[in-house]
């Protein structure tokens, strides 16, 4: 069993079927709903890029951090095949910091906070991003939520054979610490038609917007809204995904 995306970094982009353009122009609309024009941005749990990229391109200023030096890599090369000028760093969320200029926007996309599976985690996450924000910044998340955790993942088994590789993806979901593990087996061509396979465990906590907003309130943020996700309603237990938009006090 080797560390989360040691793996899946390289597949990750070929196993996702996400629209995220649609996702950035959701981002820039809740800016636009919260009267805030971003600028300078952090994409804290960056992954690949898939949401840096087209910021970029649009013009912003963007940097992308993320926990797993293998994802950076696939970003870093996306990057360059693009010419695009993107400073992309391994970083812990819990605790990253970069001193001068802070950052008028903080955008973790992709449920990454979801892998925080303890409160001082979470908490720790908070603190350095109250660091990393100017007063007034806004911080745009997203989590997992209880129906996609308990029901849509919960106990469920999945499988997938793509071009080069296949993986099977097992579930179970712990009600007592309301986390979620997924053991992920691949099973990835080497040459000559051989696979190797190749072992990883994700674990997501299901965190409630009400446990942000008591955070937000003994952290230094008030927490503006929780949407269900691509949209401007408010989040429901029918979501697949919660969007919610905080601002540095």
């Amino acid at each position: 069993m080797t560390k989360p995306y040691s793996t899946l970094a390289a597949l990750y982009d070929l196993s996702m079927d996400v629209d995220y353009e649609e996702w950035v122009q959701y981002l820039l609309a809740l800016g636009l709903r919260h009267h805030h024009v971003p600028r300078r941005i952090l994409d804290l749990g960056c992954g690949t890029g898939n949401l840096t990229m087209p910021l970029a391109e649009r013009g912003y200023k963007i940097m992308g951090v993320d926990l797993s030096k293998e994802m950076i890599e696939v970003a870093k090369g996306k990057a360059v095949a693009a010419g695009a000028e993107i400073t992309f760093s391994v970083g812990d969320m819990r605790s990253f910091y970069l001193p001068g200029e802070p950052f008028d926007t903080v955008i973790s996309g992709c449920d990454v906070l979801n892998y925080l599976t303890c409160e001082a985690d979470l908490v720790s996450t908070f603190s350095a991003v109250h660091k990393l924000l100017c007063s007034g910044g806004l911080w745009f998340f997203d989590l997992n939520s209880a129906y996609k955790l308990r029901q849509i993942y919960g106990n469920e088994s999945y499988a997938d054979l793509q071009d080069g590789f296949g993986y099977f993806w097992d579930n179970s979901y712990d009600d007592s610490h309301d986390i979620c593990t997924m053991d992920l087996t691949f099973f990835v061509q080497t040459g000559e038609g051989l696979y190797e396979r190749r072992m990883e465990r994700h674990r997501q906590k299901l965190w409630m917007p009400e446990k942000v907003r008591e955070l937000c309130g003994a952290h230094g943020f008030s927490l503006h809204a929780c949407y269900d996700f691509l949209t401007f309603e408010p989040c429901s237990a029918e979501s697949h995904r919660w969007q919610l938009v905080l601002e540095k006090m």
